[in-house]
């Protein structure tokens, strides 16, 4: 049973169902506060966090993702740490990003999150690329951790976790760490939601 990370919409019993029939025992949601089950689905808490944000939410049970827009987001990260669970970095808005960029995520420990629905739609569009080639990279040789989750905002969108990995495998994950990317680490980041 899988474990989906990033959920954007409103969870309700026939989107529980769905989601446990793709095999979903768990999703992270955003805009909750506190754990609680809808048709045999654990929701856990999302909290999206700016750097300015972090303290408050220093002592939220649920997942605390670190938003990274910035060179700057990445070098508060040592102070950050224990305090965030993942890292999200947002490529549109970071522009371009140098080999000391690159050296800081390696160094975080922490996991860099991965949308599916962002990098599908990248693909789809004719959209760069190249950061996620170098993160996953970067992830085959060992230097990082990665997530991936759907980013999906509704039934349709929710998909099962082999396509995710299947998507990384496409862009040259093998396919152990692909499976990992989407069936093991989300599960230890959350286990509060088995």
């Amino acid at each position: 049973m899988a474990v989906d990370l990033c959920f954007k919409g409103t969870v309700d019993e026939a989107l529980a169902r769905h989601a446990s029939r793709l095999g979903y025992r768990a999703i992270a949601v955003c805009g909750i506060d506190s754990f609680r089950d809808v048709g045999g689905l654990r929701l856990v808490p999302r909290f999206e966090l700016a750097r300015s944000s972090v303290d408050r939410y220093r002592k939220s049970r649920g997942l605390r993702v670190l938003l990274v827009r910035s060179r700057d987001d990445l070098k508060a990260y040592p102070k950050l740490a224990g305090s965030v669970d993942s890292v999200r970095i947002l490529f549109d808005d970071l522009g371009e990003a140098d080999k000391g960029f690159w050296r800081r995520v390696i160094s975080l420990g922490a996991p860099v999150e991965v949308e599916f629905s962002e990098l599908l739609q990248r693909i789809i569009d004719g959209s760069p690329v190249d950061y996620y080639y170098l993160l996953f990279r970067l992830y085959a040789r060992g230097k990082v951790r990665i997530y991936m989750c759907s980013g999906a905002a509704d039934a349709s969108t929710l998909v099962h976790p082999t396509a995710m990995s299947a998507l990384a495998s496409v862009l040259g994950v093998p396919e152990a760490l692909a499976l990992k990317a989407v069936l093991k680490t989300p599960g230890e980041l959350v286990p509060d939601a088995a």
